[in-house]
């Protein structure tokens, strides 16, 4: 009967798009890393910094996308850092930084990466500050010529942004000496993005974040920072002076490290999760869509989204934020994985629904209204 039920499931996810559409077997043209955690090996033999926080930031089963296998954060009640990796790539100033760096010979004036982020249902205290980062590290003490920070802040402080920094001075003279030597720093500018996707109605959803960084051509205030989250363009910059004229001298280090992070400097309110899956780290645009499942019920641009997902007692539909306004709307059908029809609502009397989901069984679901098919989980 197990064995019936998978492939009913394997069945009906195949016919309908379902099923995880992103690996890194098939990871887009210019990758030049990718990781979807499924490959076994251990982080700390893919990344030249690994910290788990005492087993906080480790890989698990069925904590990443579709239910795939991600890397699962804790924070304590109280605490600021609960672990991340780091990643080279291209030319690096020393053998510690270069470990595992891939195309180690090569320099980046162009990068572009991508993660797929998700904070647990019940998320409390808005963004948690670091995210992840793109880097020049100028030398073995960690000098920084550039970064290109994604962490959170705007109104309320539910949003991503985006806030570049250089080590360089406008004349191309490298001035930090250190990570995170804020006294050299030259900050360009914050720029927030407009999805809400540390909000606490979004809590339990899946975003894909997206990020662009392009050197200044050496002696130009032609600069690129740029961030995309599900695809919807948050901000950019296109004027920068990263480095001045310092990228001109071939031996000076371009982009080679992106970090990913979990450091609320404020501390965590109480004990939660967030989980990563999906990094990619191109010469060329990512997007999203490689990364996303049909219908996952977590696309902000779907007809709608569907929450609290995974769900005990009750589902409720409502519309996006932005995109589609349902009309003409009749019915919503549910389906269970076997494509069997298990309940029918007649009338929508708003577009905020509330279905009351308690009497069926826990397992995989799907909605279905106005042709649209979304996944959900009944506990």
């Amino acid at each position: 009967m197990k064995n019936l039920l998978l492939f009913g499931l394997f069945y009906f996810l195949s016919q309908y798009g379902y099923a995880q559409t992103f690996t890194c077997q098939s990871s887009p043209d210019g990758t030049i890393w990718c990781d979807d955690f499924e490959d076994g090996i251990p982080l700390a033999q893919k990344y030249f910094e690994y910290d788990s926080n005492k087993g906080d930031c480790i890989v698990m089963d069925g904590v990443g996308r579709d239910g795939s296998k991600g890397i699962r954060v804790r924070w304590q009640a109280g605490e600021v850092s609960a672990g991340g990796i780091k990643k080279s790539f291209g030319r690096t100033p020393d053998n510690y930084i270069g470990k595992y760096s891939v195309f180690p010979n090569s320099s980046f004036n162009e990068i572009y990466w991508r993660m797929d982020v998700r904070h647990q249902i019940g998320w409390q205290g808005g963004g948690p500050a670091k995210l992840m980062r793109a880097l020049t590290l100028a030398n073995s003490n960690w000098a920084t010529g550039a970064m290109a920070h994604l962490w959170s802040g705007g109104k309320d402080n539910v949003y991503l942004g985006m806030d570049p920094a250089s080590g360089v001075t406008v004349d191309g003279t490298l001035k930090t000496t250190k990570y995170n030597d804020f006294d050299n720093l030259r900050w360009l500018g914050f720029k927030s993005g407009n999805i809400d996707m540390f909000s606490d109605e979004n809590a339990g959803r899946w975003f894909c974040v997206e990020g662009h960084v392009r050197l200044n051509t050496p002696g130009e205030n032609d600069g690129i920072f740029e961030f995309w989250i599900n695809d919807t363009l948050q901000a950019g910059s296109y004027n920068l002076n990263w480095h001045g004229s310092w990228n001109a001298d071939p031996n000076n280090m371009k982009i080679n490290a992106i970090f990913f992070e979990n450091y609320w400097n404020q501390g965590s309110p109480v004990e939660q999760e967030r989980y990563f899956d999906n990094i990619v780290i191109s010469t060329k645009r990512i997007t999203c869509d490689c990364g996303q499942s049909a219908v996952d019920g977590n696309n902000i641009s779907e007809i709608a989204v569907i929450y609290p997902n995974p769900a005990s007692d009750y589902i409720e539909i409502s519309k996006p934020s932005q995109g589609f306004e349902p009309s003409g709307v009749t019915n919503i059908q549910i389906f269970n994985f076997l494509g069997e029809l298990v309940m029918e609502v007649e009338k929508i009397p708003s577009f905020v629904q509330r279905i009351d989901v308690s009497d069926l069984s826990a397992g995989v679901y799907f909605i279905q209204f106005d042709s649209q098919r979304i996944k959900f989980i009944k506990l």
